[in-house]
Parts: C-alpha cells; sequence; structure tokens
C-alpha cells in the first residue's frame, strides 16, 4: 500500500465520522448510528491519542443507554471505552455482559479475553482467545492469540498468529500497521536486521505511523546510533504526543550525556501523563513504571504501584510493585512482589531482569545470575516494550560484577 492510500484511509476515517454525524442528527434515537460513531471515535483515539473522544463516546452511549439498556453492542461498547481508560474491572463486568445478552457475538470473547489478562486470569483469557479465533479467524483474533503466546513464552506461535494477522487484513491499514509492528518487536529480540525491515514494511502500511518509528528508534538505539534513534522517536513524538515517545527522547538524550536534554523529555512525558488522566484515563501503572524507570519520586511511585496493583493485579503490576519497592531499597518486599510475578509461569522479560536486579542486592548471586542470563535469552537486546532503553547497560553491569 502506498503513502499516498495511507492518508487517504485517514480521510476516509473523518469522513466516515463526518457522515455518520450527519446521519445521527437526523436520526438522533438510532441506536445503531450511536454505536457506529462511538466505535468511530474509539479508532480516532488509537490513530491519535486523543484521550477527549472517550467523553464524545460517553454523551453517545448515554443516549443510548436511555432508549435501549439492554443492547448488546451499546454494553460492549462500554466495554471498551472502559478499557480504553484502564478501567478493567468495569470492562470485564460489561464484556460479560455483552456475552450474556448475545452469546453468538464473536467479538465479545475478545472483549471478554482482554479483560481477563488486565486482571491476571491468564488461563481464562486463553479460552476466550480460542473461542474467538475458532468462530472467526480475523486480524482481531489472531492478534490476540499472538498476545496470550507471547507471555507464555511460544515466541515463534505468536509470530505465526502475526503473519495471519496481516494476511487477514483491515479496512483499517493502522491496524495492519499495528500487527506488522507487534511482529516487529518479537524479531527485535533476536534480529535486528529482520526487525528493521518489518517496522519499515509497517511504514509503507500506514504513512508515519508512529510505533514503527518507534521500533525503528529502539532498533538504532540497540546498535548505538543514537542521532538516528533520536530522529525516530522525535517524529514519533510529532506525531502522537505520548509519554512513551518523549520517555525515549529522554532515555536516549541521556546515555549521550545531555541530562538537561533527558530532564526535559521527561517532563513532557509527565505532561502527556497529566493530559490523558485530565480524560479520565487511569495511568496508574504506567506512571509508576516511568518514574520508578529512573528511581524518582519513590513514594509516588510506591503509591501509584499500589493502587494498580489493587485495580489490576497482574504479572505487570505485580513487576512494577517489586520495582518501586526495590527503588525504597526494601528488598526483602521488593522480592515478595517479583516472586509472585513468577509465579505466573509467563515469560516476561522484564520480570526476570526485575528479579535479577533484586536477588542481587540480597546477595543471591547465582540466582541473580541466573535471572539476568534468563532476560537475555528471552529478549537479547532488551528491547521489548515495557523495558527502559537504559536497563540493558544496567542488566549488562550487574552482569560482569556477578562473574
Amino acid at each position: 500500500m502506498s503513502k499516498t492510500d495511507s492518508a487517504q484511509s485517514l480521510s476516509l476515517l473523518d469522513k466516515a465520522i463526518t457522515a455518520t454525524e450527519n446521519r445521527l442528527s437526523a436520526d438522533p434515537k438510532n441506536i445503531n448510528l450511536l454505536v457506529t460513531l462511538c466505535q468511530n471515535y474509539l479508532q480516532k483515539v488509537r490513530e491519535t491519542a486523543d484521550t477527549e473522544y472517550y467523553s464524545k463516546c460517553d454523551d453517545l452511549l448515554a443516549r443510548a443507554v436511555a432508549i435501549e439498556p439492554s443492547n448488546d453492542q451499546v454494553v460492549a461498547t462500554q466495554s471498551a471505552v472502559a478499557y480504553g481508560r484502564h478501567n478493567f474491572p468495569a470492562g470485564l463486568e460489561l464484556a460479560k455482559n455483552a456475552v450474556a445478552l448475545n452469546p453468538n457475538k464473536v467479538d465479545y470473547y475478545g472483549l471478554l479475553g482482554d479483560g481477563q489478562i488486565e486482571l491476571g486470569r491468564y488461563t481464562e483469557a486463553v479460552t476466550s482467545f480460542q473461542t474467538m479465533v475458532d468462530r472467526r479467524p480475523n486480524l482481531s483474533s489472531y492478534n490476540r492469540v499472538a498476545y496470550i503466546r507471547e507471555l507464555y513464552g511460544d515466541i515463534e506461535g505468536a509470530k505465526a498468529a502475526l503473519r495471519s494477522a496481516i494476511s487477514a487484513g483491515s479496512s483499517y491499514p493502522e491496524n495492519v500497521a499495528f500487527s506488522q509492528v507487534e511482529l516487529g518487536k518479537l524479531y527485535a529480540r533476536t534480529d535486528l536486521n529482520q526487525a528493521e525491515q518489518i517496522f519499515n514494511q509497517a511504514l509503507s502500511t500506514y504513512k508515519d505511523f508512529p510505533p514503527a518509528l518507534e521500533g525503528l528508534g529502539r532498533v538504532a538505539f540497540a546498535r548505538n546510533d543514537y542521532r538516528k534513534a533520536l530522529q525516530h522517536f522525535q517524529q514519533a513524538f510529532d506525531d502522537l504526543p505520548l509519554a512513551q515517545y518523549s520517555t525515549a527522547l529522554g532515555d536516549t538524550y541521556s546515555a549521550m550525556g545531555d541530562e538537561a536534554k533527558a530532564d526535559q523529555q521527561y517532563y513532557l512525558a509527565q505532561l502527556a501523563f497529566d493530559q490523558s488522566s485530565a480524560n479520565g484515563v487511569n495511568n496508574d501503572y504506567e506512571l509508576s513504571t516511568h518514574l520508578s524507570a529512573r528511581g524518582e519520586d519513590t513514594v509516588k511511585a510506591l503509591d501509584l504501584a499500589k493502587k494498580s496493583l489493587s485495580a489490576r493485579p497482574n504479572i505487570f503490576s505485580s513487576d512494577a510493585m517489586a520495582w518501586a519497592l526495590y527503588h525504597s531499597n526494601n528488598y526483602p518486599e521488593a522480592q515478595v512482589h517479583i516472586n509472585e510475578a513468577l509465579k505466573t509461569g509467563l515469560k516476561v522479560p522484564i520480570v526476570y531482569f526485575h528479579a535479577g536486579m533484586i536477588a542481587n542486592k540480597l546477595g543471591q548471586k547465582e540466582q541473580a545470575r541466573q535471572y539476568l542470563k534468563t532476560a537475555f535469552e528471552l529478549d537479547n537486546y532488551l528491547l521489548e516494550s515495557h523495558f527502559s532503553l537504559l536497563d540493558r547497560e544496567a542488566a549488562n553491569t550487574a552482569l560482569e560484577g556477578l562473574k
């Protein structure tokens, strides 16, 4: 697909929104139009990160509920909005209700599994996603299968599922590019050249796609080509001002020894978190990990991690709690929480990195060495998106000290 095609697809979404808004003005009680417009707004959030669209969805869905409170499409869309705001307990309950109202609607099992994963119910999520892909093998179901396989360490299986997702295609090029980026991330664990090629393919599918630019930036960083990394991260941030991109810029400036510019970027990341929070998005986990990655404001990081673990009890929240405790110098309690993450049996590189660093502080040298080696075995360059770009140097330094 050419870059011109990608630009046209953006305008097609805007045209669809305008057309639906006009039709809704003429028929304000049409449930299907209310739901369709909200779903278009959700796609707009994906493409622009403008979380104000969630408030627009609230208005539309309130109107829909007033007309038909037990409409399964309305309930399912409420679930999607709740997930977008990271309110996973509410989203999961709504997804369950949607399935109960219409158990034949395949997409609802995807919503069900999404909430189950975020709340640490991994075996239940496997069942939900398997139901979805068995009934409708499409891009959406293959993406979900790929993610659960990745969590369980089946990287080749995850790659296969993502290839199937890409082949299945979508009416939105952004969705195909997303699958390509996820495939590139998996290759980036072992093969930077292949990852780079796939990220560029994503850019051909969807012009200037920020996640693909971020992927290229991470590849450049792994090659110590910091100036190229800066170019990619800056372009990603200019197109989509997310905290993760300004954080990547900050980490790169820090690696280059320019702490003043690094601090400027970390400040921009904080502003992005604030803007998202103002629109009702729960960023407790993301902000906690952002602070802990740099050992900043350890009291706030720990408080946020506690809130995240309470509302979102999954492997990543346990990991965030452990890492916040690590930076609070409470290593015994940190190990309790990292062990909870390890008990899931999931193969998540960041968890093994943190487990190794915690064990090292507790004088458990052999255990620390094994955990850190496992992290590198799972992800040779420590590029997986949960890692700070500065973690690889910290891990290598720790391993050197353990020899």
